[in-house]
């Protein structure tokens, strides 16, 4: 056994190995020292906001690396403006003047992948649970460099570290309300989980305290203090922390006015206000006494407002501090860093972007968004199961109500056409306001995960289209069946091809163009009430009621022949108008499942009926509703080119919508 203690030395230096070589090598190893400095940092609104005073004015400071910071003012402070900026993550409506560096280098769109952003408001996805979140944005964040394995070591350590592993397997939201689901400090620990995937540098967190009771403010906190120990900086804004939490930070930076009114430990700032003559009283709440000091000008007479001395304004309390040694301490450290920029020796190279490190495939990202999305649809039974049973209960009454209707006589005729216009109407309306809303009930979460960089407009909407193509498949052709067979239709193998195929189409294609007007209208209601009036357009013009496509077509080919312009007897609309026609796909669907139902019958029955007005045969059928059977072919090239015509509209308002919303986001 005297070779036993070596082996097993061995086999725990492999095991150390080859984990070090997975954190390493896949995750661009542990957050390395970073120094994050701004100097002469000025933000002002816009030129075409109403307002033009700066949000932050001339300000200066630096995040040490592996330090917990809280950054602390009254409300319009600029806090929120100061960690955006820092982040790079300011909207086009803000101009910025000044420095903004991480070891020397300016700040740019490299930030999204060195730094998290912890918002105040929680954006997660319902319908999935805890482990799986954090599967989908770990493979979002690291892409396919990382091993799976790795992956899944990763997504443990966090949930133990973060005190999730009971609840890994709970949804994080359900839209049903049904079932367990993440409390709101259940729900911020998991924020904090998904920003450690990446091994940020810097995380930057928008008042993560809010709304939570002490000692889940405590946790959060805790859980802050351990990612300085691993060397990530962590900028905080908080409210009121209870005097313990606040003793915890390693500095603080005060705001007020847009200007700085400290930089330095808890301490430190107490006895800087001391110096200003204002003396907090014994066992007053300290972070209640800064933000009191930094809020309006303080009259200390009397007791019982935490003062004891002195009356002071923010406006000497920020003088003071630019004249202090403080204030003089952080401009030595903004100086090293300029001038180690300068040199060069600012070690830029370990600010590559990580995304072209990690080696992201298009494709790859596109696959896990729809896993989650295809989940979701499964989880949610109002969004998928409920249609389908509506589908097929609607399927079984008009059915059941056209089975002995459907004959070759012209009371046939009538009721054939009527099943017709019914099959392309259900899978008109229907799914074209169910579509409606897809897109602005995901647009707040697909807004945020854009912004931090994780995928592109095209990949979130694509993803969002295919995970839902099987239930619409499986609508469609439920629907299509029953009514094909219960209501006796052409029992040939063409015909059922093509009104399947047709009726897949129409359902794909009102999906389509209620995606559009989803995407350009900020609401459902907005959109709805400019779809009503596209939809008699699509009634009207779908050639049940009126002479279209073939009146057109005949006008048409005779003036060309004639050379003179068409007959006015001829014309079924009037010519402004006859650009309708090419926007309904109704129109070109009705034709198609007409002709498959009926082109080559050579006989139908006009007993009762004048001979003069009797339909002899299934040509003179589609004669009578402006159909022709040399157009199937072009209906389907139509209807398909529908298809992607509204959904690269679809797409392009998408983006250009989240575009607007990052330039008018504050």
């Amino acid at each position: 056994m005297w070779y036993a203690r070596p082996k097993a030395i061995m086999a725990a230096r492999e095991t150390i190995i080859r984990a070090g070589d997975c954190a390493v090598d896949n995750l661009d190893d542990a957050p390395s020292e970073a120094t994050l400095i701004w100097h002469n940092l000025t933000v002002t609104p816009a030129a075409k906001t109403s307002s033009r005073l700066p949000v932050l004015n001339d300000i200066s400071g630096t995040l040490q690396p592996g330090t917990l910071v809280a950054l602390m003012g009254p409300s319009g402070a600029g806090k929120t403006t100061l960690m955006s900026a820092l982040a790079y993550r300011l909207t086009d409506t803000m101009s910025t003047t000044g420095e903004i560096r991480v070891n020397g280098r300016p700040i740019g769109p490299y930030m999204y992948d060195i730094s998290g952003y912890i918002y105040q408001d929680e954006l997660l996805p319902d319908g999935i649970t805890v482990q799986e979140h954090l599967e989908l944005m770990a493979n979002l964040r690291l892409g396919k460099s990382v091993t799976p394995d790795c992956k899944r070591a990763m997504i443990a350590d966090i949930l133990t570290k973060t005190g999730l592993e009971r609840c890994a397997r709970t949804l994080i939201a359900n839209s049903i309300g049904i079932g367990k689901t993440l409390s709101g400090g259940e729900k911020k620990r998991l924020a904090f989980a998904v920003e450690l995937l990446s091994k940020p540098k810097f995380l930057f967190c928008d008042e993560p305290t809010t709304g939570l009771d002490s000692y889940s403010a405590r946790q959060l906190v805790e859980m802050m203090k351990s990612l300085t120990r691993c060397g990530t900086t962590v900028l905080c804004s908080i409210h009121q922390p209870a005097e313990k939490l606040l003793h915890e930070f390693d500095s603080l930076i005060l705001l007020t006015g847009g200007r700085t009114g400290f930089i330095g430990s808890s301490r430190e700032a107490v006895q800087f206000l001391r110096r200003q003559g204002l003396e907090c009283e014994q066992g007053y709440n300290t972070a209640d006494f800064l933000l009191k000091a930094l809020s309006t000008s303080t009259n200390t007479n009397g007791r019982g407002n935490g003062f004891t001395t002195g009356t002071v304004c923010p406006l000497s309390i920020c003088n003071n501090y630019s004249a202090s040694e403080v204030a003089r301490r952080q401009e030595a450290l903004i100086s090293a860093e300029l001038y180690r920029a300068a040199i060069g020796e600012a070690g830029q190279s370990s600010m590559r972007d990580r995304t072209q490190q990690r080696g992201r495939c298009w494709f790859y990202t596109l696959y896990w968004l729809m896993y989650r999305h295809t989940l979701q649809s499964h989880r949610n039974p109002n969004l998928q199961y409920f249609k389908l049973i509506q589908r097929i209960a609607i399927a079984l009454l008009v059915g059941l109500c056209f089975s002995d209707a459907i004959e070759l006589s012209q009371r046939g005729v009538q009721a054939m056409q009527g099943v017709i216009f019914l099959i392309v109407s259900e899978n008109t309306f229907l799914p074209m306001y169910a579509a409606l809303s897809l897109f602005p009930e995901s647009f707040p979460l697909f807004q945020r995960e854009k912004k931090a960089n994780l995928y592109s407009t095209p990949q979130f909407y694509i993803s969002r289209i295919l995970a839902m193509t099987p239930f619409v498949l499986l609508e469609t052709c439920a629907f299509i069946l029953i009514v094909y067979f219960l209501a006796h239709l052409r029992p040939t193998l063409l015909g059922l091809v093509v009104t399947v195929a047709a009726s897949v189409l129409v359902m794909n294609v009102s999906i389509a163009c209620g995606c559009f007007f989803s995407t350009l209208f900020p609401t459902v209601a907005t959109a709805m009430s400019y779809l009503v009036p596209f939809d008699y357009i699509l009634m009207i013009t779908s050639g049940i009621f009126i002479k279209i496509w073939y009146v057109w077509r005949t006008d048409m080919l005779e003036s060309i022949s004639t050379n003179s312009p068409p007959s006015n007897s001829r014309r079924s609309m009037p010519l402004y108008l006859r650009w309708m026609p090419f926007i309904s796909w109704m129109m070109f669907a009705s034709e198609a499942i007409s002709i498959a139902q009926w082109d080559g019958v050579k006989s139908i029955e006009c007993s009762d009926i004048i001979p003069s007005v009797c339909l002899h045969n299934g040509e003179q059928v589609l004669e009578q509703y402006s159909f022709s059977s040399s157009h199937l072919r072009t209906d389907f090239v139509v209807l398909v080119g529908q298809y992607f015509i509204y959904h690269t509209l679809a797409m392009l308002c998408l983006a250009w919508r989240v575009s607007r919303k990052f330039n008018v986001a504050s």
